[in-house]
C-alpha cells in the first residue's frame, strides 16, 4: 500500500471519529479543497484554500448536513493522485431533505505527503436538491 493511499485512508478515518484536526495535520499549509457542488446553494461547494479554508469547509458540511453514511471504496493511483469514489447519504439539517450522492475524489500531494489539493467531483444534485 502507497504511504499516500494510507494518508487518504486516515484522512477518511479522522472524519468518521469527527477528527477535524486530524485531517488538518496532514494537509499542506497551501492546500485547496473543491466541492462540484453549487456555492450558491450549498454552503460547502466551491473552492476552500488553505488550512483556514477547509475549516470553514468542514464547518459549513457539518452547520448544514448530518451524515447518515459514509463510505469511500474503488481506491486507485493514477498519475501520484489517490482517487476513489465516494457514496454519502444524509440529511440537509435546515430543511430536514435527505440527499444521497455517489461521487469522485481526487486527492493530490507534494513531495513531503501532504495532501495539496482534494476535489470532489460528479453529480452533487442531490445535494443541491436537497436544499
Amino acid at each position: 500500500m502507497s504511504s499516500k493511499l494510507e494518508t487518504v485512508q486516515q484522512i477518511y478515518a479522522c472524519f468518521a471519529q469527527g477528527d477535524i484536526p486530524g485531517i488538518i495535520a496532514k494537509l499542506a499549509d497551501d492546500v485547496t479543497f473543491y466541492n462540484d457542488a453549487n456555492p450558491q446553494i450549498t454552503p460547502w461547494g466551491g473552492t476552500f484554500r488553505g488550512k483556514d479554508g477547509v475549516m470553514q469547509f468542514f464547518r459549513n458540511l457539518g452547520a448544514n448536513s448530518q451524515t447518515t453514511h459514509f463510505e469511500p471504496f474503488n481506491f486507485r493511483e493514477e498519475g501520484g493522485k489517490i482517487m476513489n469514489e465516494v457514496r454519502h447519504d444524509g440529511i440537509i439539517t435546515t430543511t430536514g431533505n435527505p440527499f444521497s450522492v455517489t461521487v469522485l475524489f481526487t486527492w493530490s500531494f507534494n513531495n513531503a505527503g501532504e495532501v495539496t489539493g482534494w476535489e470532489g467531483t460528479g453529480d452533487f444534485s442531490g445535494i443541491d436538491n436537497a436544499f
